[in-house]
């Protein structure tokens, strides 16, 4: 058992592995009344008590704004409790129940991580992880054993209100082979609701073996052990579970006591991202753990951190150690900052760069990807932020780092690094001006994959790269192999590249098609054309994979690219003339007896002209076969003259004129490029501006 240090005092706090003695075993009035009292039950009574009541909650949002009412060894008043959902209460109170049964009544029962935090932060928690201290417990006591024994349990308990129950491993071979306890546990109540609990032993001390940073772990640790391997105070925090004493025969359910062996509630208090640190071990102590390696040794050399006051050093190499266990908690603690608004402690800094290289090349970019996931769901403030940091903040010797290269690429399915190439300088106003465009109208919809391609093209083209330069595309799509992101935020990040290449690219000459249609629109034909070139370059901003209202954010965010590129000052006035609201012309129209038959390989160019020349004349009615059509032509017969077979096919009326037969294929076809590949040859099927 654990000593039940109620007057604790943060940095005072030494650990006593000397047990208390057992309390004596007394089977509790709620354990009869859940069991004896089918209309009035334990669970029902439990979790009438845990319904969300609005005051309540209310009253425990307002105190974490200013201050928490939450200190270790103390019990967790309703203000926070009463948010807690009816199946978790349920599970907690049959887990209680449980190890009664199975004779141990004094094993603590801990939930921990982001439940806990989100209980103080005044919101609901999901994700219940619990974990047991089966420190004292005979060797044959482990997680895997009583799972094995719970599922009888159920079975023979009808009056838990579970209907099913389940476990399973949740572990990596090589964590199997360290022999870590832990299990997920499926349970599936008499409505049919499920939930799925984590369930692991109170880890203590960790060693190392000299080839691997995976730790062979204590599965018999105290509490503060436990929490000192946690990646962030704030999810450090642990609640004890146990039953409450009834008042007049009845019983109010669950109590929870609170631990906070590391400063979480203060971190939460103050809206600081922190790691816990050990607060009686030296700065030499700490060293010797963390520094294993040459390569840690000097880079602590290089961040002078032996020069830190103790305590600050302590704080760094901790973290410097919690990061090199997983590289991918420098992703998990960008996104609770941009989840919380929460500000990263100096430390941070001083850590990171003992596992930037890991995480660059060695962690699954899909991982990374899933963080990044979440923070796009936080919304446009949250993502526009993330990239600035990881674009702009420099840190380490002598501000030598950034963190975009380790953040955007990393292992892809092959498990072959590709990532972004390191940044040389970052342009934040450019950055700023692009990522304007996009920024989502009060009254739109937010899809966070979506913000994501979109603003990360943004960084990129506001960034300088160092040695071998590639092109923005280039280094977007490599991140994004390396990330194994999405179809749509692919789709979101190139389709305003590809438009960008098509709106930069020099338009084609015009053939006598175009010049016939710029004649009845009363343009000239290069302004025909580059209509056409501008609409093609807009339509490939059309959303496909992702959400509809996308796609006008796309087109603002290629004007932008190109004006980066070229400075055309009809570009504008063309997109206005496009603007124009009309219905899409049927493709309908493209075979429409005795007034419009176009040949096949003309059916592309001859739908892009209908679309652009309707725009022009200003013609808003629909254009599809038959009547429709024909009353486009009586109002402009310039435009019906213009699209006249005899403007397309041969003096034999059979065959196509020689400047509208598609381009040949074949390996002695045409000109080729610099890479031996046959260059574009432009004709009815490619108008030789599209890349």
């Amino acid at each position: 058992m654990l000593l039940e240090l109620h007057h604790i005092r943060r940095g005072l706090f030494v650990p006593i592995a000397r047990p208390l003695p057992p309390r004596p075993f007394k089977r509790s009035p709620f354990a009869r009344q859940w069991s004896s009292s089918p209309k009035v039950s334990g669970t029902e009574s439990a979790a009438a008590r845990c319904v969300p009541r609005a005051c309540l909650a209310m009253a425990a949002a307002v105190a974490t704004k200013r201050r928490l009412a939450v200190h270790h060894g103390q019990k967790l008043s309703e203000e926070y409790t009463c948010r807690i959902p009816k199946t978790d209460a349920e599970i907690l109170h049959f887990f209680l129940c449980f190890l009664e049964d199975q004779r141990l009544p004094d094993v603590p029962v801990f939930i921990n991580g982001g439940y806990v935090r989100d209980l103080l932060l005044g919101k609901e928690p999901d994700d219940l992880d619990l974990t047991l201290c089966l420190r004292g417990c005979p060797e044959e006591v482990t997680v895997a054993a009583l799972l094995d024994e719970m599922r009888g349990y159920v079975e023979s308990r009808p009056e838990f209100g579970l209907s099913e129950f389940k476990n399973a491993t949740i572990l990596s071979n090589e964590s199997k082979d360290k022999q870590l306890d832990t299990f997920k546990a499926h349970f599936t109540n008499k409505d049919g609701v499920k939930t799925e609990v984590d369930v692991m032993p109170t880890i203590g001390e960790e060693k190392y073996s000299d080839d691997n940073r995976i730790p062979i772990r204590d599965q018999r640790g105290l509490p503060e052990e436990d929490a000192l391997r946690r990646d962030l105070t704030i999810g450090a925090l642990l609640l004890r579970v146990q039953r409450a004493p009834g008042e007049r025969g009845e019983s109010n359910g669950l109590e929870f006591e609170v631990f906070d062996f590391y400063g979480g509630v203060d971190d939460l208090c103050k809206g600081v991202l922190r790691s816990p640190c050990p607060v009686n071990k030296s700065v030499a102590e700490v060293a010797e753990v963390v520094l294993r390696t040459p390569e840690e040794q000097e880079i602590a050399k290089h961040l002078k951190i032996q020069e830190l006051p103790p305590d600050e050093a302590v704080q760094v190499l901790w973290w410097s150690k919690v990061l090199i266990d997983d590289p991918l908690r420098i992703c998990r603690a960008l996104r609770f900052a941009a989840k919380f608004k929460f500000e990263l402690h100096k430390a941070f800094w001083l850590a990171v760069p003992f596992a930037l290289e890991p995480l660059r090349t060695k962690v699954a970019g899909s991982r990374k990807f899933t963080e990044y996931q979440k923070i796009g769901g936080y919304g446009f403030k949250a993502c526009f932020d993330f990239f600035h940091l990881a674009f702009n903040k420099t840190f380490g010797p002598e501000g030598s780092l950034r963190l975009a290269s380790a953040l955007l690429g990393g292992q892809d399915g092959k498990g072959q690094a590709r990532m972004l190439s390191q940044v040389k300088s970052f342009n934040v106003d450019l950055y700023e001006e692009l990522a304007a465009v996009i920024k989502p109208e009060a009254s739109d919809a937010s899809d966070g994959v979506e913000l994501l391609g979109e603003l990360m093209v943004a960084a990129l083209a506001a960034t300088d790269f160092e040695g071998r330069v590639q092109d923005p595309m280039t280094e977007f799509t490599t991140a994004c192999d390396g990330m194994c992101v999405s179809n749509a935020m692919r789709e979101a990040g190139l389709a305003p590249w590809k438009a960008c290449a098509a709106l930069v690219a020099e338009p084609p000459e015009a053939n006598s098609l175009d010049s016939r249609v710029a004649d009845a629109c009363g343009v000239s034909p290069q302004s025909l054309v580059r209509h056409v070139q501008v609409w093609e370059a807009m339509k490939i901003c059309t959303a496909r994979t992702g959400p509809e209202y996308a796609t006008p954010y796309r087109r603002r965010l290629a004007l932008a690219l190109a004006g980066l590129q070229r400075k055309d000052p009809d570009l504008q006035s063309c997109v206005e003339a496009l603007s124009f609201l009309r219905p899409p012309v049927r493709g309908t129209v493209l075979n429409a007896k005795g007034v419009l038959e176009v040949p096949n390989p003309l059916r592309k160019q001859v739908m892009e002209l209908f679309e652009v020349s309707t725009r022009l004349l200003k013609f808003d009615a629909p254009v599809e076969a038959g009547e429709s059509l024909q009353k486009l032509f009586d109002m402009h017969p310039k435009l019906q003259a213009a699209f006249s077979s005899s403007v397309w096919m041969a003096d034999d009326g059979k065959n196509l004129k020689s400047e509208f037969l598609p381009a040949k294929r074949g390996p002695d076809s045409g000109p080729k490029d610099g890479k031996g590949k046959h260059a574009l040859r432009r004709g009815p099927r490619n108008r030789g501006y599209l890349v």
